[in-house]
């Protein structure tokens, strides 16, 4: 039996590959609607079936590969028509597979899933630097790698529509989006790829750009054109426009494009969509949630691996804000900002935000959620709170939000590795959105002498104003901070 070291870079590269077909059918799974599992496909399968056959694949692997390592063979084998492996009849396998699973929720599926394919990764990470059979490696590829495109074609007849498709982007962008937003000052540096995390934004950004445009063509015309160039010719001009950029630009033309992209696959009729063998889905998942799960594992090494790097990230991103805020002062805050709300409101938006984190952070830890705000309605409801409150009361509440979610983190072990759903919620409202929000207080900042002058004339005069106000008497008095 030939045997393989299986090097980092080379267990790298599996896990890769494995991970982009997960991801990219996940994301498939966890965005249609119920409705959408019981219709027959093409395979003559439902999409509940595909679903329990990829999950009890998957099952067999971590003892199959044990048995492979341990000099006995693969017990599980479907390489032969005269095999007598336990699973050698695929057909009996698959029904029995359905068959027990009958009455489980979509829930429990999904959960049993996720909990198969992980185990799966850890086995593929405990080859590193071992000598790895061949057939060892064989039994995980034929259940994930060269499983996961056999029911691509599946995956495709289930989304019937622009609304369907719509949300499969939109269930990859997010994640994708929470990965970039989790790296913080990271996304300066080099990934595990060679290029930099800028560089990787701009190029998705590209490919969604190149894919709007196809899909308007094709809306217009009914031709679905190329690209207008080899892929690496494509990439290498994207990544030269990265050059000298700021960081938050590049992330708003990201979400510009992905709004160019949903935009125009909403246009598209179901008709359209599923012209000449699936096509449009076949381009769209390419250059969309199946290019986002591509480089799932580069992004995710990237991100914060244990509490103690997720607080660090968490302080990070708060010192440069909470900086500039200071530099600000109080009376900015309560004129307009550059996005047209007060500052107050924006103080009292992010306050607001970190407050909910703050009782989020238990969900995470346990693998649950909780229900959370109406995006508008709490954005409304801060802005509508700061207008009664004083601009120091509104800083003082930021900063004790804050301290709060910080705490939650640091009281976490340290080592320990970082929840998943936990480094989204904290980079998604804290150090990501500091950073969404950094423009809007830069702006509030003096830009020259003459205004730093007006600012200082300004503030003393408001305050020596107060100290008249109040008098000598007055002065005697305790303050709110108990001087």
């Amino acid at each position: 039996m030939s045997t393989e070291t299986l090097g980092t870079s080379k267990r790298d590269d599996l896990l890769v590959r494995i991970e982009h077909g997960y991801v990219s059918t996940r994301a498939v799974i966890d965005a249609l609607p119920a409705e959408r599992f019981a219709v027959k496909l093409p395979s003559g399968m439902t999409l509940r079936d595909v679903l329990i056959h990829l999950a009890a694949w998957e099952e067999t692997v971590p003892d199959r590969v044990a048995s492979v390592l341990a000099g006995h063979g693969d017990p599980s084998s479907h390489l032969g028509a005269g095999d007598t492996g336990a699973h050698a009849d695929l057909a009996g396998f698959n029904a029995r597979m359905i068959a027990e699973a009958e009455g489980a929720s979509l829930d429990d599926l999904k959960a049993r899933h996720a909990a198969s394919h992980a185990k799966v990764v850890d086995v593929v990470r405990s080859f590193a630097g071992a000598d790895v059979p061949e057939p060892a490696i064989d039994v995980v590829e034929w259940n994930t790698t060269k499983h996961y495109p056999d029911h691509f074609g599946d995956l495709g007849a289930a989304i019937a529509d622009a609304k369907d498709l719509t949300a499969v982007v939109r269930q990859g962008w997010l994640a994708f989006r929470l990965a970039l937003v989790a790296l913080g000052p990271v996304i300066e540096r080099a990934t595990s790829v060679g290029w930099t995390y800028k560089d990787l934004l701009a190029h998705a950004t590209g490919w969604e750009e190149l894919t709007a445009t196809r899909l308007a063509r094709f809306r217009e015309t009914g031709e679905l054109i190329d690209p207008g160039g080899t892929a690496d010719e494509i990439n290498a001009d994207l990544v030269a426009r990265v050059q000298g950029r700021d960081a938050r630009t590049l992330l708003a033309e990201f979400d510009a494009a992905h709004t160019r992209v949903v935009e125009e696959i909403g246009r598209l009729s179901a008709e359209q969509i599923h012209a000449n063998g699936d096509r449009v889905i076949a381009v769209v998942a390419g250059n969309t949630y199946g290019h986002y799960a591509e480089h799932h594992v580069e992004l995710q090494a990237g991100a914060p691996q244990t509490n103690g790097e997720l607080a660090a990230r968490l302080r990070d991103g708060w010192r440069p804000y909470r900086r500039a805020l200071a530099r600000a002062g109080l009376a900015p805050l309560r004129g307009p900002t550059s996005s047209g709300w007060s500052g107050k409101a924006l103080v009292s938006h992010q306050a607001g935000w970190l407050e909910w984190a703050v009782t989020e952070v238990p969900n995470q830890i346990a693998g649950t959620r909780g229900p959370a705000p109406d995006t508008a309605e709490h954005n409304a409801r801060e802005t509508e709170a700061a207008a009664g409150r004083a601009a120091h009361e509104t800083v003082a509440r930021l900063d004790r939000a804050y301290r709060a979610l910080l705490s939650a983190i640091a009281a976490l072990p340290a080592d320990a590795p970082a929840v998943t759903g936990l480094v989204r919620l904290v980079a998604a409202l804290s150090y990501g959105h500091f950073g969404e929000h950094l423009p809007e207080v830069d702006a509030l900042l003096p830009k020259t002498t003459g205004d730093v002058l007006r600012r200082l004339d300004d503030t003393w005069t408001a305050f020596r104003g107060a100290v008249r106000d109040r008098g000598r008497s007055g002065l005697l008095s305790a303050t709110p901070s108990g001087w």
